[in-house]
């Protein structure tokens, strides 16, 4: 019995060292370079909702109403010259949630970024809005309860 055991494993390990051999270096790197090329096309950035934390997929957008700031116009030297890079636009924003946190549920909480407490059922978040060819980035100043608590 320990013969026989014994053959198998001797018979493994010799198969394994042809198909290394047989492989050849070349053939790794392919299947390497196709292993990354597939993970490469699956990989998915997901960003959080400001409001719930819920991580969103590709398509999945928080609901917002944006309020048309500046345009875009030049960025300006210590001469007072234009250059010719656009500065980014910046606009005012509220934020209500995403398809998960909005219209408001039991199930995901939305709270303020800013107050840390929850935010009402027809309360939202307003924030500033700076966009640049391809890119948004949002800068929260808070919600509709902190904002008032806020005023003089």
């Amino acid at each position: 019995m320990h013969v026989a055991v014994l053959i198998l494993m001797i018979a493994v390990v010799c198969a394994l060292v042809y198909l290394i051999f047989r492989l050849g270096r070349s053939d790794y790197n392919q299947l390497a370079n196709s292993m990354a090329k597939r993970s490469r096309e699956s990989f998915e950035v997901l960003r959080p909702c400001p409001l719930c934390g819920k991580m969103l997929r590709r398509g999945e957008t928080v609901h917002s109403v944006v309020f048309s700031g500046g345009q875009e116009g030049y960025a300006t030297d210590d001469t007072g010259s234009r250059r010719g890079r656009s500065r980014p636009t910046d606009s005012l924003a509220h934020l209500f949630g995403c398809p998960y946190c909005y219209p408001a549920n039991g199930e995901n909480r939305r709270i303020c970024p800013v107050c840390r407490k929850e935010i009402s059922a027809e309360g939202y978040v307003i924030a500033r809005m700076f966009e640049k060819p391809g890119k948004k980035h949002v800068h929260v100043l808070g919600c509709t309860q902190c904002r008032e608590r806020r005023k003089p």
